[in-house]
């Protein structure tokens, strides 16, 4: 006890200096900052006029980039400070508190001392700029000519351009403050998120999620679009009895924002305390799709927001038809590019570089986002199903040293993107110009986002028990409805437009709800796990491990002559059998090395063409199959078939161990 003391205090002591160290390094360069400016306006008051406006535009990008690189410096040190905290917190098993939480704690404190510092703050002038032919303007430019006059009368003209989004003000007094501790909301949806949603499909532990896929995909579209509608109404109905000015379609495009759940700190305590696989794949599972939903249906309702206060008939059925398009087109490409990069990987020699094979899969990974951005698609949802793909099949044709390469460069950017999320949402409440407050709406938002929520569990989950085996139990629906956490999908989608006081509260509302989601919920997961009698633990890896000795019993079906239906591999749901004979028959042998191949697979006539699409390591597996097979021909006079794949080939598939991969 006396040395685990020692060691805590110690862990708090390193974690306190680091802390300090970061204040001091923030108040030094504000001091810098300080003794430039006094240096430079006393160069200025000596200088030729011709050379002012050359000399002061030089000043200004100086100064950007020097509070910029400040700010970084800054985070960097925070992300710095969390991985020390993470580790602590770990070490010792502490669970009253989680990652995120404390991530948000730091960007607070950081956002505090930002604002009432001259951190990360630079002088600024603020003008009235009014359109040269003295027209109104009704709409935000997206750049502005501003002409500045020399001495000599001549006009230079400056071009500003709106590259860290923009927001609306009512207030007519001049700032004199800049603040430059606030980012693009394009980062986090170009640079942030794309790594973060295509891990969760890269990561993805596919023999639970297919388990358990029918009840996944009725959370992810029934359930989303359940919860965005619910909200809505709820929270037009008490905007409209408390007199707050939001349209319909506000509130609306507000309650699908909110739909989408992130519970990265419930997942994260359901790791460690060894929860039951279904509970867990339910709740990966809707989290790791629901994102891409909410995105598809916030840009369809927003395309709405601004016309009448209702929609009517014909623009319902564009905006679902328009749903529907977009994220089937988002997930056909992002499929596709996942196919290529497999077919690259398997008749390519690539896995002999490894820096080579894993920038390619790098850079196709991306090219799947962009590519959907370029063709008015989704590219948070073609990333997401490129990253199942890419698990499924290309994963499989890399080489060992470029599959560990691949795992652990995603799971290190998705951690230093979430946690630089999570900060910079605590530096945003405290220090963003485009936030508007509203503690009714406020209110409003976090009791009709839990009622929306219930109100689609319960009933949904009982609906799927008639004919779910095994039934979803009730302190199963109790835990999903809690692990509803909201985070950065929430908060990007809020932060795109800030144009209107509304769309302010909004993104204000929404930035409370992700703080006090993941301090609350996140906080309390392990004891509502315990609290609602789930098994974890010892209980439930004993459980796992019953199911998985049954199941590698269960996949040699053909070493019993009777096997029992009950656990038949092949006895599944109609759509996911159909899929897996499918997949085993055709999509692994065309886009990995699996066998059987294609020659085995597809009809007689199709020979030539799959003896093209075969490659030597498959031919290699192939003739030994064949000699094995020949010779236990000869011994036993039996050949052993697949019961449904096998229909009108011309060849028989031989019995072989499956992987996990391969099992739904």
């Amino acid at each position: 006890m006396a040395e685990a003391r020692r060691w805590r205090r110690g862990g708090l002591i390193a974690a306190g200096k680091t802390a300090l160290l970061i204040v001091v390094g923030a108040a030094l360069p504000a001091s810098i900052e300080a003794v430039h400016h006094h240096y430079y306006y006393g160069r200025a008051a000596n200088m030729n006029p011709e050379d002012e406006i050359e000399y002061f535009a030089e000043k200004r990008a100086k100064s950007i980039h020097h509070v910029d690189s400040m700010n970084l410096l800054i985070f960097t040190s925070l992300m710095v400070v969390i991985v020390l905290t993470a580790w602590f917190f770990k070490h010792y098993r502490l669970r009253f508190i989680n990652e995120s939480g404390l991530t948000l704690i730091y960007g607070l404190l950081f956002g505090y001392l930002i604002k009432f510092t001259a951190l990360g703050q630079i002088e600024s002038q603020t003008m009235q700029v009014t359109a040269a032919n003295g027209s109104r303007i009704t709409q935000p430019p997206d750049f502005l000519l501003l002409g500045v006059h020399k001495p000599d009368n001549s006009v230079v003209n400056f071009h500003y351009e709106m590259v860290e989004g923009f927001f609306a003000d009512t207030k007519t007094s001049e700032k004199h403050v800049e603040r430059k501790t606030v980012f693009s909301p394009e980062i986090f949806f170009n640079i942030i998120l794309p790594p973060i949603i295509f891990n969760a499909g890269y990561s993805l532990k596919k023999k639970h999620f297919f388990r358990n896929i029918g009840s996944i995909l009725s959370f992810v579209f029934i359930g989303a679009l359940l919860s965005s509608f619910f909200m809505g109404f709820l929270m037009y109905f008490l905007c409209s009895l408390f007199a707050l000015n939001f349209k319909f379609q506000e509130l609306l495009f507000f309650g699908s924002i909110l739909s989408a759940t992130d519970p990265l700190t419930v997942l994260a305590v359901f790791n460690e305390m060894h929860v039951e696989a279904d509970l867990y794949a339910l709740v990966f599972g809707e989290s790791a799709l629901n994102d891409a939903v909410a995105i598809v249906m916030a840009s369809i309702i927003d395309t709405y927001t601004g016309s009448s206060d209702t929609f009517d008939l014909p623009a319902v059925g564009f905006a679902v038809w328009s749903f529907f398009y977009v994220f089937t087109g988002s997930l056909v490409l992002g499929c596709a590019i996942g196919c290529i990069n497999a077919l690259i990987t398997k008749f390519t020699s690539l896995h002999e570089f490894p820096n080579l094979e894993t920038g390619m899969f790098i850079l196709l990974s991306y090219v799947s986002f962009i590519l959907a951005e370029v063709v008015d698609f989704t590219g948070i949802v073609a990333v997401l199903f490129c990253g199942i793909s890419q698990a499924h099949y290309t994963y499989n044709n890399l080489s060992e040293e470029s599959q560990a390469r691949t795992k652990q460069f995603f799971d290190i950017i998705n951690f230093l993107g979430e946690g630089f999320v999570f900060l910079y949402i605590g530096v945003a409440v405290m220090t963003s110009n485009a936030m508007k407050w509203n503690i009714f709406f406020i209110i409003f938002a976090l009791i009709t986002m839990v009622a929306a929520r219930a109100m689609w569990v319960y009933p949904l989950c009982t609906f799927l028990n008639l004919k779910r085996k095994p039934r979803i139990p009730v302190n199963y629906m109790h835990m999903i409805v809690f692990s509803g956490l909201r985070g950065a999908v929430p908060f990007a989608l809020a932060a795109r437009n800030t144009s209107t006081d509304n769309r302010q509260i909004m993104l204000s509302t929404t930035s409370i709800v992700v703080i006090v989601t993941v301090l609350l919920n996140g906080g309390l997961t392990a004891w509502m796990i315990d609290y609602l009698g789930i098994k974890h633990g010892d209980a439930a890896s004993a459980m796992e491990d019953r199911e998985r000795a049954q199941e590698d019993e269960d996949a040699q079906p053909f070493a019993n002559p009777n096997p029992s239906p009950r656990h038949n591999p092949w006895d599944k749901a109609f759509l996911p059998r159909k899929w897996y004979n499918f997949d085993a028959t055709f999509m692994k042998p065309l886009l990995t090395h699996a066998n059987p191949t294609l020659m085995e697979t597809m009809p007689r006539f199709c020979l030539p063409l799959a003896r093209w699409l075969t490659t030597q390591q498959q031919m290699e597996k192939y003739r030994s199959t064949t000699l094995n097979s020949h010779s236990a021909e000869t011994l036993s006079g039996e050949v052993l078939v697949h019961p449904e794949s096998q229909k009108g080939r011309h060849s028989p598939t031989f019995p072989r161990q499956l992987n996990d991969d391969s099992q739904f």
